[in-house]
């Protein structure tokens, strides 16, 4: 995106914060962490716990730290470069490169839209009855019509409150019984079955954990973000701000896997519908379940699908040069919101072919986790770029952090696509 378009999103996303307080350092990386467990996130994390227990909370552990290498990464180039990921590429590397990766971006974007615009659907049926379908076209066209001509931000403080009853998963945890030294031993112990459900659930797992809208935003939202004191100071509240989010928001997870394993795998329960998923909620919530997990569905995937809209928007106009924001009108920035509205209807249609909405979800962030290693390889790229970080290039442990990241998700995709070349998946 171009420097106003930027500065024109960050207005969007600005949250104030307290000057004189341990808070001034929350920013878009605890926000990233904590409001990056959008609907498909937390539904990923509940199947896991109900198709394999306790056995990937290892993985929880090991991604801790690594998502914080990434979304640490992303803040420090845009920091440092003050431009978005997307528009780097196109300047450093040229425009082919910059689309191919923004492709990337779009394919694992969309799939995600549609996901969540299943999985707000399913929670308004947890309330309504009705069946989630009906809900897909309402529900996508308000929300790009919020996006494109309304301002979104205000509607975003509501919905992202709701989002925060996800957080009932680590007092849950606690009602369910939890066998804890099994909890200890699989946090610390790593182990994989190999059989396709196992390995298909850590890949949904790593996808639905480093996401590759999550690095893009980091990017974009790092350019305009107001940080106090000199270049030094600035990335040492960066490295607090990030850490914190990636901590948080990894903590929730981890608490979602014990609580559908103590609640679901224990009793050979699957997940096949959102009222399997809000089941795991019964011991803290008991009747109240369904409805409290259907406000998290809903709240949490309004606030993510504008989010996950612009960001397509943002990423293939920087691509392209294409001016471009929020604060914009249609008829001001005609690319950029007609890339909004064409990922509002893609994920719409994909939507509306009768998908199984937990099939979708799961598989939404397999995707995910097929194109983030690509896209780390990019931010490898850029992080050591002298001209675009000048001496601030990415540290040795850094690197070796992303090489690891891109392996992991790298032997997990082989592994994922011999289980269906022979016949697993089926």
């Amino acid at each position: 995106p171009t420097t106003e378009g930027m500065r024109e999103m960050e207005r969007d996303i600005h949250v104030p914060r307290p000057r004189n307080s341990f808070l001034r350092v929350i920013g878009p990386g605890l926000l990233s962490g904590t409001s990056g467990n959008d609907p498909s996130a937390v539904t990923t994390y509940a199947i896991d716990g109900a198709n394999v227990g306790y056995r990937h909370l290892w993985l929880m552990l090991l991604t801790t730290p690594l998502y914080y290498a990434v979304q640490f990464a992303c803040a420090k180039i845009g920091r440092i470069s003050k431009r978005g990921l997307s528009q780097l590429i196109r300047e450093h590397y040229g425009r082919p490169v910059a689309i191919a990766v923004s492709l990337l971006l779009v394919v694992s974007n969309i799939a995600l839209i549609a996901a969540d615009l299943a999985a707000v659907g399913s929670g308004l049926e947890l309330i309504t009855g009705i069946s989630w379908i009906w809900f897909v076209v309402p529900v996508a066209l308000a929300l790009w019509y919020l996006t494109t001509y309304r301002n979104f931000e205000s509607f975003k403080k509501i919905f992202l409150t709701m989002s925060f009853v996800f957080v009932a998963y680590i007092l849950a945890a606690f009602f369910t019984h939890a066998n804890w030294g099994a909890v200890l031993m699989s946090t610390f112990v790593p182990q994989l079955g190999f059989n396709f459900t196992s390995i298909s659930s850590a890949v949904a797992l790593l996808g639905a954990t480093i996401s590759p809208y999550s690095m893009f935003w980091q990017a974009q939202a790092e350019i305009e973000e107001k940080r106090e004191g000199s270049l030094k100071q600035q990335l040492s509240t960066i490295k607090l701000d990030v850490g914190s989010g990636a901590v948080a928001g990894q903590l929730v997870a981890y608490f979602i896997i014990i609580t559908t394993a103590s609640t679901l795998f224990v009793h050979h329960a699957s997940i096949n519908t959102a009222a399997d998923a809000a089941r795991s909620l019964e011991p803290l919530a008991g009747p109240l379940a369904r409805y409290l997990f259907a406000i998290g569905l809903i709240g949490s995937g309004l606030v993510a699908i504008p989010v996950l809209l612009a960001s397509t928007s943002y990423a293939v106009a920087g691509s392209f040069g294409w001016p471009g924001a929020l604060a914009r009108r249609p008829w001001q920035s005609e690319g950029f919101y007609l890339v909004l509205t064409t990922a509002t209807v893609a994920a719409m249609v994909i939507t509306l072919l009768h998908v199984d909405p937990i099939k979708l979800i799961f598989w939404s962030n397999i995707v995910a986790a097929i194109v983030a290693p690509l896209l780390v390889i990019t931010i490898l790229l850029v992080g050591n770029h002298r001209t675009i970080m000048k001496n601030q290039r990415l540290s040795l442990l850094h690197n070796f952090s992303l090489v690891l990241i891109v392996l992991i998700l790298i032997v997990g995709a082989v592994l994922l696509f011999y289980g269906l070349a022979t016949g697993q998946g089926g």
